[in-house]
């Protein structure tokens, strides 16, 4: 129990420091900022319970103490375990000459792209250059903060770069990943065509799953490779929003 005490006093530690890094270099409005205090402040009084069972040890205040120890690593393990797949499926490399590239939208500040959209733009620029008979789906509606839908807004990047207008076409009502593909899959008609999926590294995992659970029969990964001061974040969130779409059926 020892370990774990000292284990969970350095994780509080370290999700304070890298709350207050992020607030720095990021801001205030970061997404998913709400989890670091909260990580902190329950591993520091999870790690005072432990210290206090430690100190006044007996038979009845062990056992709970123990199993809580035992809780606490079957979760680490789990959570590993599923990271570990998360980062190994954004490894893949796409077919070629695939029918469809479906580029899933991601924050829009006014009508430029966050660095994150700018990194899927990017990725699908270079697809669609080196394949250019594969038909462009940008998706993505308009939200809070944006003058144009994502849709539109990864459109606008496309062009810019060179690619031509008449193979790009827009989804511009969804929002959220599991409508992403739903109305892309609407647009395209044939769930059978090859489709390659443009999102970031640590999105990759669950967009996939969600794709073959709408019926997408052969579709491969584009993973826009990014790592920003929220990266870490990123990837954490995703274990949470994978155990979301599990319990909505939408895997």
């Amino acid at each position: 129990m020892k370990f774990t005490m000292h284990f969970l006093r350095i994780t509080g530690a370290v999700s304070l420091l890298y709350l207050i890094f992020v607030l720095i270099v990021s801001g205030r409005k970061t997404s998913f900022l709400w989890f670091w205090p909260a990580t902190a402040a329950g591993c520091f009084l999870v790690s005072a319970y432990l210290h206090y069972v430690i100190r006044h040890a007996s038979s009845t205040s062990l056992l709970p103490a123990k199993i809580l120890t035992g809780v606490i690593w079957t979760c680490l393990i789990v959570f590993l375990a599923v990271e570990s797949v998360i980062i190994t499926s954004s490894m893949k490399s796409p077919d070629t000459n695939a029918d469809y590239v479906i580029i899933l939208g991601a924050q829009v500040r006014g009508d430029k792209p966050s660095k994150t959209l700018n990194m899927r733009i990017e990725a699908a620029y270079k697809y669609l250059a080196a394949n250019p008979d594969s038909i462009a789906i940008c998706s993505g509606g308009q939200g809070e903060g944006e003058n144009i839908s994502e849709a539109e807004c990864i459109a606008n990047g496309l062009t810019k770069r060179g690619i031509d207008p008449s193979r790009i076409l827009l989804e511009n009502q969804s929002t959220n990943t599991v409508q992403n593909l739903s109305f892309s899959k609407a647009i395209i008609g044939d769930p059978n065509c090859s489709v390659v999926l443009v999102t970031s590294d640590f999105h990759m995992y669950r967009a996939l799953k969600i794709a073959a659970h709408q019926g997408f029969t052969d579709i491969t990964p584009c993973s826009a490779k990014e790592f920003l001061v929220t990266t870490p974040g990123y990837y954490i969130r995703e274990f949470f929003a994978l155990t979301k779409d599990m319990i909505c059926k939408n895997l």
